[in-house]
């Protein structure tokens, strides 16, 4: 046979052989052959291993509020920031911050004073600062925890006026407290946050007793 019809034939049986191996049929057989060799081999017979737990995540923590962004939050900030151990001092730059700058500051009038002493609040820190230092040099008893136990308050678009029912202790888990009274606290929202404009209060005493019908609504 000339080599002209030789190749032609070879090239003919090459792409018989070539659409055999093409074979959609046998190239699923094959597909399918190879997948489970290769299950086989990733998940071998026996027992499995137990899985490791993976932890939860956690969630974000709450965010937490500035003192002045409402009524309540700038109350429970007042207490907070002046209460203290024995060891330690108001919290003074939280503290100023609660005031407006030009805030007025009304202590109960001292026994044997004539007149009232109005304060703001740079006057009232410097107050506290002497009264504190007093008791240290006289070696008398320190620390000072001041809480709410009832509020009753009226708002009306950016003010708000509240009556707090107060019992201070020398210490948070001693019983009963050495002094209850209440105080008159005057709000203002500026329309970015809530301030105290003024601080007035008065201490019960025998002859100024806190009523029983309740001055504020008690808190729980």
């Amino acid at each position: 046979m000339p080599r002209r019809g030789l190749l032609l034939l070879a090239l003919l049986a090459s792409r018989t052989v070539l659409a055999q191996e093409q074979n959609p049929i046998d190239i699923a057989i094959r597909a399918a052959e190879a997948l489970a060799k290769t299950a086989a081999a990733a998940d071998p017979p026996g027992p499995k291993p137990t899985p490791t737990p993976v932890p939860a995540k956690e969630p974000p923590p709450l965010a937490v509020q500035p003192d002045w962004s409402s009524v309540d939050a700038i109350v429970t900030a007042l207490y907070a920031s002046v209460s203290h151990g024995p060891e330690y001092e108001p919290n003074w730059k939280r503290l100023n911050a609660l005031f407006l700058p030009e805030a007025r500051i009304v202590p109960p009038m001292a026994a044997g004073a004539d007149s009232l002493a109005v304060l703001d609040p740079a006057a009232f820190e410097a107050r506290i600062r002497r009264y504190i230092q007093g008791r240290r040099e006289r070696r008398e008893r320190l620390g000072f925890t001041e809480r709410e136990i009832a509020r009753r308050e009226n708002v009306f678009g950016h003010v708000c006026q509240i009556f707090s029912t107060y019992e201070t202790r020398w210490s948070p888990h001693e019983a009963p407290p050495f002094s209850r009274g209440v105080h008159s606290i005057l709000l203002l929202d500026d329309g970015r946050r809530w301030w105290i404009a003024a601080l007035v209060w008065d201490a019960e005493r025998p002859e100024n007793p806190i009523p029983s019908e309740p001055v504020a609504s008690e808190i729980r």
